[in-house]
């Protein structure tokens, strides 16, 4: 035993003496300018660069390099390929005893590698791949050499960087890189983990985006292509959104990728840094997503992608490419229930948008199948199914020029007009309106909106003014900018209605023709309006420009009836250009008849209704005549029944002229001509007036006057030689002196 432990002791004393004349024996050697030379020569001869570094170290601890530099292809003129501010190797000797290249461990600090694509697919790494000239032939091995096995117990890089830039000025750096990695083989899959900085810049996307990443990962006996990676856990932040995701890479190169990932709820603010246009806090919903894909240095291929955000399920596939400019080809069929929306407090986050506010949006059903190529969206078929309204259609949406362009058709039907009109309650509350309808339309857009197509309606009805309309049926044709019906049926406050009409440019000169029947009109009273508006309101309303309009027209009345005014029935046409509420820019004719019927005090229907104030202009100046005229025993016109009524206007510029304005009644009849301007109310007419027997006084002239000044201080002078020419005045002349009646004939007739 003595011998033994005597034998071991000389024996190892022996090994580390072997060992230490080894070291010394590789120190001695390999000396600095040997290794320099060495690993020059070795990088001329076989990568064709140039190789710096400060320091090399070779012992039986392994290898060390320090401040190493590859040069671009030839030389360090054309810049820095790779460098690094330290790498060391440690092999394992008693590994390698046994026929195994093993390492214990790999150390890299300060890597930073530049990729550059000198022009479309070569690569400033490209001449380190070509072929070169084969060596001289040597007789081939009786026997293959057993291949050794690789595996390093460890790995670790810290504070590196990789970056490339392609020939299309797009940028994509790595950096602050630390990555360790433990038990790696060529076949095996080992652990990984690490943690970067990725930095994008392109007329895409600029931004940075620190990113995280756990798994495994296997190198496929030293084949990128037919390597894999699991990835257990990996994270990337975009602006103050973050994504997870995981899942699995099959081959290195061009992996095919089955990924699960998540971005938790965000707003819009988070992205800001990134994509300045947006607006400000909206929140966004949770987003899921399961992805199987192809990804190569030129596209990604999208086979499945199923993604859920909130209300919102999409299924996605198609390709998207950048070679170099940005292509893509993708499909997606979109599901998404949409929670009632008041749109007010989306139109102040969103101002730069036009989103108008007070609109009460239902719960609503979308669905869309789309199809994205190369900034075109074609949606070849959408849905919308809500409680008042359901719409199917398709539209094409162009937004890769300098303006957005869109057409499309779409059928809608509108269930419960009271419901839709809920929607917007500031503007459609008020007319309670009731019944359905349905549309069938074209659309576009190319800086402005434009429509055309068909609506029907079915027992829609609405208050307006005081009145109902109720039970209308009907087609109307109609663009943004016109419409027209050649037959509708309904009721106007129970009274039955037919009318057709056509109307065009009506948002900035309405052009209007129409044909009403109506069994009785009920003249009502116009609420009053702009009450609420404010104090200024009306102040607004006269400094902005007037609104012009042309009418043109029959109306048929089987009645009318008023407090003030009824009559049996009516007719009126009309043929009204630059009509407007001032009236001052009025041109063209109006006519109608009316009959029997009765009217008192018409000024207080005259002062709530500015068209039949126009329209009974005459009647109201005889009113007012007939009280100025003292001593001719004429009628009150103030209150009095008639047979007819007619009158007959011609209009310029705002002056009426009265071609014929005549009244038949039991007590008597009149007639008015002559002119009225109406925005100052001025007059210059003629009334004249013949008493009936019902009225206990008998003419057989008319009594006749002049009505000048303003209608609301007419100056009214009887015409004396009417008077005179009356024969009850000539025969009580006569009576009072012989002769008299024969000189005032005289006198009348110079």
């Amino acid at each position: 035993m003595k011998k033994f432990i005597k034998a071991a002791l000389w024996g190892a004393g022996g090994l580390a003496l072997l060992m230490a004349g080894a070291a010394l024996a590789l120190k001695l050697y390999f000396t600095q300018a040997r290794l320099k030379a060495l690993v020059t020569e070795f990088a001329a001869r076989n990568l064709g660069r140039q190789l710096t570094f400060d320091s090399v170290s070779l012992n039986l601890s392994g290898l060390s390099i320090t401040g190493l530099k590859v040069s671009e292809y030839p030389d360090f003129r054309k810049g820095e390929f790779f460098t690094a501010s330290s790498f060391s190797v440690l092999p394992s000797f008693r590994a390698l005893l046994r026929g195994e290249v093993k390492i214990n461990s790999v150390s890299a600090s300060g890597l930073d590698m530049r990729v550059a694509e000198v022009r479309k697919d070569t690569y400033n790494f490209s001449d380190l791949l070509a072929s070169r000239p084969a060596a001289a032939a040597r007789p081939a091995p009786k026997a293959a050499a057993p291949q050794r096995r690789l595996s390093v117990s460890s790995l670790k890089v810290r504070g590196s960087r990789f970056s490339y830039r392609g020939a299309d000025g797009m940028a994509v750096t790595l950096r602050d890189i630390n990555l360790s990695a433990s038990g790696i083989s060529p076949d095996g899959m080992f652990p990984v983990e690490g943690d970067f900085t990725l930095d994008v810049a392109s007329p895409y996307l600029t931004a940075s985006m620190p990113a995280r990443l756990k798994g495994r990962l296997s190198l496929g006996g030293f084949d990128p292509a037919k390597g894999k990676a699991e990835i257990d856990k990996a994270s990337l932040q975009l602006g103050g959104v973050k994504a997870e995701f995981r899942g699995s890479l099959a081959g290195l190169l061009e992996p095919d990728a089955k990924l699960k990932l998540n971005v938790k709820p965000f707003s819009t603010a988070d992205l800001r840094p990134v994509f300045k246009g947006l607006p400000a806090r909206i929140l966004l919903p949770e987003i899921d997503a399961d992805a199987d894909l192809k990804l190569t240095a030129r596209d990604v291929k999208l086979r499945s992608v199923k993604l859920m955000a909130g209300p919102v399920r999409a299924a996605i596939k198609g390709r998207a490419a950048w070679n170099p400019a940005v292509t893509y080809d993708i499909e997606a069929a979109v599901k998404a229930q949409v929670p009632e929306i008041d749109t007010t407090l989306l139109a102040r986050k969103a101002r730069q948008y036009p989103v108008p506010p007070g609109l009460k949006l239902p719960l609503s059903d979308l669905s869309a199948d789309v199809r994205l190529k190369d900034g075109y969206a074609d949606v070849r078929a959408f849905s919308l199914r809500s409680g008042p309204l359901d719409a199917d259609g398709r539209a094409g949406v162009a937004f890769s020029g300098p303006g957005l362009k869109a057409s499309g058709r779409a059928k809608a039907a509108v269930k419960d007009l009271g419901r839709a009109a809920a929607i917007a309650p500031s503007k459609l509350g008020a007319y309670a309106l009731s019944g359905s309808a349905s549309a069938d339309a074209e659309f576009s857009w190319d800086g402005k909106a434009a429509a055309r197509g068909r609506a029907a309606l079915n027992g829609a009805g609405a208050s307006f003014a005081g009145h109902k309309l109720s039970a209308l049926s009907g087609v109307v044709d109609f663009t943004m900018d016109s419409a027209s019906s050649k037959k509708l049926e309904g009721k106007l406050d129970g009274e039955a209605l037919q009318a057709s009409f056509s109307a065009r440019s009506v948002t900035t000169h309405p052009k209007a023709e129409f044909d009403v029947k109506l069994a009785k009109l009920l003249l009502k009273e116009t609420p009053a309006s702009g009450a609420a508006a404010g104090p200024d309101a009306g102040e607004k309303a006269a400094a902005a420009a007037p609104f012009y309009a042309d009418v043109s027209g029959r109306v048929e009345l089987g009645g009318i009836e008023h407090p003030n005014f009824s009559c049996g029935p009516a007719s009126l046409k009309l043929a009204l250009v630059n009509a407007s509420a001032d009236l001052g820019a009025l041109d063209g004719s109006a006519s109608f008849t009316a009959g029997p019927g009765k009217f008192s005090e018409l000024y207080v229907l005259a002062g709530k209704n500015k068209a039949a104030k126009v329209a009974l202009y005459p009647l109201l100046v005889l009113q007012k005549a007939s009280g100025a005229v003292k001593g001719l025993g004429l009628p009150d016109f103030n209150d009095i029944a008639f047979d007819r009524i007619e009158g007959d206007y011609a209009f310029s510029r705002g002056t009426m002229k009265i071609n014929k304005s005549s009244l038949v009644s039991d007590v008597a009849d009149a007639s008015s001509g002559g002119l009225v301007n109406l925005p100052a109310g001025r007059l210059d007419m003629r009334v004249e007036t013949r008493m009936k027997k019902a009225s206990g006084v008998t003419m057989t002239a008319p009594v006749a006057f002049t009505v000048k000044g303003t209608f609301d201080s007419p100056s009214v002078k009887p015409d004396i030689r009417s008077i005179a020419a009356q024969p009850a005045v000539q025969k009580a002349a006569e009576k009072l002196a012989p002769g008299a009646a024969k000189l005032l004939k005289g006198l009348l007739g110079k």
